[in-house]
């Protein structure tokens, strides 16, 4: 008696259930409710509906439906494949109908349709239709399959491990190169913008793909026959961006159309932006076309960069370069307007300089000149730069190397003056500044006579202070050392004192 149950188990788990749908089973008027995980049908009638309730512990599951057509072949299968929830129950609405349109509008051998977990209960029924749309064919064979998954099945699993790689987190397969369509399933051949496609025989649909890159936004296609003779023959090129939801282009889907109208070429231009980089095939999304004719042509197809994007088609080698010139460049202004300012402001020194030193003929100007001079002379006499750096006033400063009056750097010889303020200029340049000014030119501070011998009092009151101090502070030190050697001796007599009576 076991035995016998888990045969039946077997049997039902592994069994093929064949399903014949012809004219007596539409007459019967019932809707074949599907129990197992896979059928082999034989549809032989125009629509048929079948229906599957899943159970409540599938509700957290991927429940996908899938057809695999055995007869007629890819590319003349020609049916609509929908699922809808609660069809006879007046409670479905038109989110509840789903349909697979990349394989009714491409009359794909392989269709598939997926419902999301979470999105049913145990009550719910969903009804399988499948309507066959042209007599040319009166046999449809194909195997129904219902599969509950955790994650996500890719559609026909992407064909093989040389076609594309399933994601089974997104459902989505990430096409190799030379394939393309949502299960990878139609050969395709890449776009070059080095090199244009020659020659290519088109017999009834080729398709082809641009993969774009980060530079370029805009290019232009262009689409001709080799041959003139082949202006009647229809040729269109449908062009859509890849959304990895419709598949690859056709006369339904499509963002971009070429047809010749009795050309022999046509291009178009096509905005790539909507081609947005996706981070689980780590790449940009395909620009897809589909190339249709009536009859056997020759065709060319080229991809170019339009002259409104052309600027971005530059080598990144040159792009440093131009980064680096232009750094020179700037570099280089900036050195020139500095130097441009300091020579204006030394122009217009010397300018001052120059009024000051060729006076008009006059007597009282001349006057004032000496005087004034004489009065430089006495409070602040000319003196080597050497022998101005060796003041004490000088050691704890920052050295003054340049003369701030006409710029030009010091030498040891050369004889300055030096302010009660602590600043050195060129004796001359420094008389004929105070001539006009009489300030310091650097810190502004009064140079006039009763502000000179002011300065000059404060200096030697503040020099006398710090002598004064400093004669403190040697005194108190020759008194610590009196202490130490009286303390010293001291110690010597004691100790000499305490050998004798030892003794």
């Amino acid at each position: 008696m076991l035995f016998l149950i888990i045969f039946t188990l077997l049997n039902n788990v592994f069994a093929l259930v064949t399903l014949t749908i012809d004219e007596k089973f539409q007459e019967s008027e019932t809707i074949f409710q599907l129990l197992q995980s896979q059928y082999q049908v034989f549809q032989s009638i125009q629509n048929t509906t079948f229906f599957f309730q899943p159970y409540q512990i599938d509700q957290d599951k991927h429940i996908t439906v899938e057809l695999i057509f055995g007869f007629p072949q890819d590319g003349d299968v020609n049916l609509e494949f929908s699922i809808t929830k609660n069809k006879y129950d007046n409670t479905s609405s038109q989110n509840d109908v789903f349909y697979d349109l990349n394989g009714k509008y491409l009359f794909k051998s392989y269709q598939m349709i997926q419902i999301n977990p979470f999105t049913f209960d145990k009550n719910d029924k969903f009804y399988i239709d499948i309507n066959i749309r042209d007599t040319n064919f009166t046999d449809y064979q194909y195997l129904l399959k219902i599969t509950k998954t955790q994650n996500k099945l890719c559609p026909n699993y992407c064909g093989n491990s040389q076609s594309g790689l399933c994601n089974t987190e997104t459902g989505i397969c990430s096409c190799s190169s030379q394939f393309v369509d949502l299960d990878c399933s139609k050969q395709a051949q890449p776009l070059s913008l080095k090199e244009p496609l020659q020659n290519i025989m088109i017999e009834k649909k080729e398709y082809f793909y641009f993969e774009r890159d980060l530079l370029n936004t805009n290019i232009t296609l262009s689409l001709g026959l080799m041959n003139s003779q082949y202006l009647g023959s229809k040729v269109q090129a449908y062009v859509m961006y890849e959304n990895f939801e419709l598949g690859v282009p056709c006369d339904q889907f499509f963002n971009n159309y070429i047809s010749f109208h009795n050309k022999s070429s046509q291009s178009e231009q096509i905005d790539l932006t909507p081609l947005i980089y996706d981070q689980n095939n780590q790449r940009f999304q395909r620009l897809l076309i589909t190339v249709t004719t009536e009859s056997p042509v020759l065709i060319y197809l080229s991809v170019s960069i339009t002259s409104s994007d052309s600027n971005f088609d530059i080598d990144s080698s040159l792009i440093i370069v131009y980064v680096l010139v232009s750094i020179a460049i700037i570099l280089l202004l900036t050195w020139i307007i500095v130097i441009v300012i300091r020579y204006r402001k030394s122009s217009r020194i010397h300018d001052e300089v120059n009024t000051v030193s060729h006076p008009p003929n006059n007597n009282n100007r001349i006057n004032q000149s000496s005087l004034v001079i004489n009065i430089i002379d006495q409070y602040m006499p000319k003196l080597k730069y050497s022998e101005i750096l060796e003041f004490p006033e000088f050691q704890e400063l920052e050295i003054q190397e340049t003369c701030s009056v006409c710029l030009q750097e010091y030498q040891k010889q050369t004889l300055c003056r030096f302010t009660p303020c602590h600043h050195i200029f060129h004796f001359n340049c420094l008389e004929q500044w105070i001539i006009k000014h009489e300030n310091c030119p650097l810190c502004r501070t009064a140079l006039d006579q009763k502000s000179l011998k002011e300065l000059l009092n404060q200096n030697i009151l503040d020099t006398f202070k710090k002598n004064q101090q400093q004669n403190k502070k040697k005194q108190h030190n020759v008194v610590i050392q009196s202490q130490l050697f009286s303390n010293a001796h001291t110690r010597l007599r004691m100790i000499a004192n305490n050998s004798i009576d030892n003794h």
